[in-house]
């Protein structure tokens, strides 16, 4: 990652399955550095979930390694800043939603 410029490159489209219309939205992880045009530049999807339970299995985590949580957030935040798609702006936010920290509970002693 030492000489990479990633950046997030979002796709919407429609597909058609079994006579059903589905919207996507698609997150890749482009590198900068290697070329200015999608494909040419793809490194990687983002997953839907970074989380650390699951660590090696994606190749965004194999590639990016302990530093995927903080960048998935900055590919993101940056992304929710340049984008107009309200669609889209709504599935940035709710993956967003899932890097947040969840908050830790404690356990409430009954005497």
């Amino acid at each position: 990652m030492s000489n990479m410029k990633p950046q997030l490159y979002i796709v919407k489209g429609k597909s058609t399955r079994s006579y059903t219309v589905r919207s996507y939205i698609h997150f890749a992880v482009i590198d900068l550095d290697v070329a200015k045009t999608y494909p040419s530049n793809f490194v990687c999807v983002l997953p839907q979930h970074v989380s650390s339970a699951a660590e090696g299995s994606s190749v965004f985590a194999k590639t990016f390694g302990e530093k995927r949580l903080e960048l998935a957030k900055k590919l993101l935040t940056k992304a929710l800043e340049m984008e107009y798609d309200p669609e889209i702006k709504t599935e940035i936010r709710a993956r967003l939603k899932l890097l947040a920290p969840k908050p830790t509970f404690q356990k409430r002693h009954t005497y």
